[in-house]
């Protein structure tokens, strides 16, 4: 008997396997442990196939996750969190994640496997609502409607987001306090985590006027245009846009801002561990994030390990902090007025914030740290 063979055809039977790309599909029994109990992570593969791009923050994040779930004595598959497979769920001890996977599962006639729902930005509601509000405000500045610069979700995962047993969210504030009035489920914050790529920067000896804008996708979301505009009139500051990639027609609108001002230097991407990054990171004071919809976003946190103060919207999920500027209001005029504030910081007031930033970043948002907190949630909850 071929026993490689036997247990391929095991694995394809628990997740309803046929031809399937070999980086997507599912993973079973991660770390090759026989604890009695299972766990179904409904997340991301790439982090376990791949090695790390320091691209994204979620790397580490399912990390710590599938870590987590070993240490407390569960056998750890892992499947995408994209639908397309056909999963024995009443394998399981515990089903952990979001998306179509994740919802599917409550299809399942054992409905007393607990269910913890992962949030990695703000209720699906305030999600939309924002990201349409993003879209809607661009196209009154600019006259271009792009929706799909907007962080939509198209998909109603209803059960997952108002019945499972409880739910971790990445995110404080505002964005934890809204998810909380509209779902009465228990409820825990989570900090995300940072690749921890400058945390051995040293400390800051100065300040420029230079500001970061640290960004992935879904740019009008991530508030751009309300960066670009307030970058058009205070000539007086450097903006370093450091993005993925840029939608073509929002870079024709921005063309001359983005190729020909001597005050803002596009980037596009780069990795987080690259010597360009890091050169962009120590000359810059500040980052800004203007976001719509978020949580605790990697493009924030990541610099902020290295002393960049931040300046964010409410949005973003920040806790309240004295070193943090959050904007009074999502427009080009709020953030000029928090960039004003941030300003109006004495050298001294600005070091001393900037080494606060840099201690409270590499404590709270540490792998370690994350891990720890996560433990502390699912221990409180499953034992």
């Amino acid at each position: 008997m071929n026993i490689k063979r036997s247990i391929t055809k095991r694995v394809n039977k628990l997740f309803g396997l046929n031809k399937t790309k070999p980086l997507e599909k599912p993973i079973r029994n991660l770390y090759k442990t026989n604890y009695d109990k299972n766990v179904l992570i409904c997340y991301i593969i790439k982090p376990f196939r791949e090695p790390n791009d320091f691209a994204h923050q979620n790397y580490m994040t399912a990390h710590i996750v599938a870590e987590s779930f070993s240490e407390l004595g569960y056998n750890v598959d892992v499947v995408d969190y994209q639908g397309g497979f056909d999963i024995d769920y009443e394998y399981y001890s515990v089903i952990f994640g979001f998306g179509r996977n994740f919802e599917q599962s409550f299809h399942s006639k054992k409905r007393e496997i607990p269910r913890i729902h992962f949030i990695t930005g703000a209720h699906p509601d305030l999600q939309n609502a924002m990201s349409l509000q993003s879209v809607n405000d661009f196209y009154k500045t600019s006259g271009l409607w792009l929706p799909e610069q907007g962080n939509i979700l198209y998909d109603n995962c209803y059960y997952s987001t108002f019945n499972s047993d409880f739910s971790i969210i990445l995110a404080h504030g505002f964005i934890f306090e809204d998810h909380k009035s509209r779902v009465k489920r228990r409820l825990h914050s989570l900090n995300n985590n940072i690749l921890g790529v400058f945390k051995d920067f040293k400390p800051k000896q100065g300040r420029s006027n230079s500001f970061l804008f640290l960004s992935g996708s879904r740019l009008v979301t991530k508030g751009i245009s309300i960066l670009l505009e307030v970058a058009k009139e205070r000539k007086d500051l450097n903006f370093y846009v450091v993005v993925l990639g840029l939608d073509g027609e929002l870079r024709s609108y921005y063309h001359d801002l983005l190729y020909e001002s001597p005050n803002v230097f596009l980037r596009q991407n780069l990795q987080m561990n690259s010597e360009e990054m890091k050169q962009i990171v120590e000359d810059c004071s500040y980052c800004i994030a203007p976001s719509y919809t978020d949580g605790l976003p990697g493009g924030t946190i990541e610099p902020m390990s290295a002393g960049l103060v931040p300046i964010v919207s409410k949005y973003c999920g920040f806790p309240v902090e004295n070193f943090i500027f959050e904007m009074e209001e999502l427009s080009a005029f709020g953030l000029n007025e928090a960039i004003n504030r941030a300003l109006g910081m004495d050298d001294m007031t600005y070091l001393k914030s900037s080494n606060e930033v840099k201690a409270y970043a590499i404590e709270s948002y540490s792998a370690s740290n994350v891990k720890q907190s996560l433990l502390k949630i699912l221990q409180t909850e499953l034992l």
